[in-house]
């Protein structure tokens, strides 16, 4: 089996540094909860139209993400 981290989408970040910004505050982005959970690698592919993808599971969900995201895999 192996695990994987996924970069949250950029969106959220953006979103999450305009708040920081209103407030002031800077927060470290490698403690991020979206940043830093676990997710088992099913797998890898290339679609011809979305490009190279993971399809990632965690708890009972399966996402498909650009494999760009995905960093950090471990096999288990």
């Amino acid at each position: 089996m192996k695990t994987c981290k996924v970069k949250p989408d950029i969106s959220h970040c953006r979103s999450c540094m305009e708040t920081q910004e209103m407030f002031g505050v800077v927060d470290d982005c490698s403690v991020c909860s979206l940043n830093t959970s676990e997710y088992e690698l099913l797998q890898i592919g290339t679609g011809f139209w979305s490009g190279d993808y993971a399809m990632v599971q965690k708890d009972g969900i399966i996402k498909k993400v650009s494999l760009s995201r995905v960093y950090d895999v471990k096999e288990i």
